[in-house]
């Protein structure tokens, strides 16, 4: 659930191009955010969008508003706005948490709407709350009227992001903040030097997330003014976008480009974050314990597991941790040495499809009671091959490739990602799958252009689906087209 906030004196109409407010960077984050979430086997069925109902006003002005003045920034004056925007967004909060579902939460503000963000997050009904924090995956505030510069860790781990005209990193001083507040993330969203939820994205010619001195001093209409309209087409404060209108202006057109690329990099990282939260709420069921294996504790950190028993071979998983892993059997191979121990014993786990060296699993060299792998390999790194784990020895099998660490591969009821999961099957590289049929559909969530989909089963009690081919280790369509045929 992604719950967007925009700015002050936005609005939206129904069938406008900018659904998530006027100015167009609320769109430029919610498209991001979605794309990313896509790249990680999330379908878009599965993702909701909705702007939070709140006044987003600047003075108390409740009359007509002359349209040549611009935007109503009525009806309500500011500060009165950003709470009763405060107010609601605890409120949606404690409801999700409350959710028999609980939905992991993505929250978007932009400028007025960062504020109400970071207040929202500060409240003690949050941040005080264990259930309600932890119903929010991840936040990203955008110019937010809130920004406090000298948080410890923040700006070092890149969640507080700040830019310099030219869209390029740089720092700024403590002395400079928002416009309006100056509030420190609460801790429990912060983190500790990189593993926090929260994002922020901050141009230092921005005044209203980077104003000299103290916040809400001076003449601050003047001074947001002067951040909205400069007198160029994309002022600092609207320039975090990606949709402005061109009209054959080659710098609208780059700064659209630089927009785009701080909007994914923010997204691909805030994303990351919200599907480990929500590991944390709604954990992903273990792998099934094959039989016939042993169980073995891997004593190391960062370990590997190869498709075959040689360092040269391609990494299937990775296990950041020490935990128990079941072994199959065992059989000499390259020799690994580290920490000038030397074993050239491998053990094959079937629950990663892959190999491991005994070096970095407790106990001896080789392990009592597993017995010795016979002369058996895994599958060829590319290609189809047979397999039996569907109880036919002669099905044409593939493994999963290509999701990223957090992610999973999800089956679908359509080649495409908008019909629906088809089951509650998550993959993880090196898992295998049945092929039984292939057709044409949507291009593939990492956008390479792949639309060859396969209906795949697992073998097991869970219904099949369709699998985009740029997840498989299908090989050549000049190979498998002559053995699995169409659906």
């Amino acid at each position: 659930m992604i719950i967007n906030a925009y700015g002050t004196a936005e609005y939206v109409e129904p069938g406008v191009t900018t659904p998530y407010g006027s100015i167009g960077v609320n769109d430029t984050y919610v498209r991001a955010v979605t794309a990313e979430l896509n790249s990680r086997g999330v379908p878009s069925s599965d993702i909701t969008a909705r702007n939070l109902p709140y006044p987003a006003s600047a003075i108390d002005w409740d009359l007509p508003w002359p349209p040549f003045l611009g935007d109503n920034p009525g009806p309500d004056d500011y500060w009165e706005s950003m709470w009763k925007g405060r107010d609601e967004l605890v409120r949606e909060i404690e409801f999700y948490s409350d959710c028999p579902s609980r939905p992991t939460l993505v929250l978007i503000g932009y400028s007025q709407g960062g504020q109400v963000v970071k207040n929202s997050l500060a409240n003690a009904a949050v941040a005080g709350d264990q259930r309600r924090s932890d119903s929010v995956g991840a936040a990203i505030t955008i110019g937010d009227a809130s920004r406090h510069n000298g948080q410890t860790g923040m700006a070092q781990s890149r969640q507080m992001l700040t830019l310099n005209r030219d869209y390029q990193e740089t720092t700024t001083t403590i002395d400079r903040g928002g416009l309006m507040q100056r509030v420190p993330v609460p801790s429990v969203f912060a983190g500790f030097i990189g593993d926090g939820r929260y994002f922020d994205v901050c141009r230092t010619d921005d005044l209203v997330c980077n104003k000299p001195g103290r916040p809400g001093t001076g003449n601050w209409l003047a001074e947001f003014g002067l951040s909205i309209d400069d007198g160029t087409t994309n002022p600092p404060h609207i320039a975090y976008r990606d949709n402005a209108r061109v009209n054959g202006n080659p710098v609208i057109r780059w700064q659209n480009e630089q927009g785009g690329r701080v909007a994914a990099d923010v997204a691909d990282r805030a994303v990351a974050a919200a599907v480990a939260q929500r590991n944390i709420v709604h954990p992903p069921p273990e792998p099934e314990v094959p039989p016939g294996t042993t169980p073995v504790e891997m004593w190391a950190t960062d370990v590997n597991v190869r498709t075959a028993p040689t360092t040269d071979a391609e990494v299937t998983h990775r296990f950041p941790s020490p935990t128990t892993v079941y072994v199959q059997c065992q059989k000499r191979a390259e020799p690994v040495t580290d920490g000038g121990v030397t074993n050239d014993v491998w053990s094959y786990l079937p629950v990663q499809h892959g190999w491991i060296s005994n070096l970095y699993l407790r106990g001896p060299a080789w392990i009592p009671g597993v017995p010795e792998c016979a002369g058996s390999t895994p599958p060829p790194d590319q290609g189809l091959y047979h397999c039996d784990i569907g109880g036919d020895p002669e099905s044409w099998c593939a493994r999963v490739t290509g999701i990223d660490p957090g992610s999973f591969l999800g089956m679908y009821n359509e080649p495409d990602y908008d019909h629906g999961r088809s089951s509650s099957y998550q993959g993880h590289n090196g898992d295998e799958l049945i092929v039984l049929c292939w057709t044409t559909g949507a291009v593939d969530a990492d956008g390479t252009g792949n639309r060859y989909w396969f209906f795949a089963d697992t073998g097991g009690a869970l219904p099949g689906g369709y699998v985009n081919d740029h997840y498989l280790t299908t090989g050549k369509f000049a190979d498998w087209s002559q053995v699995i045929p169409p659906c």
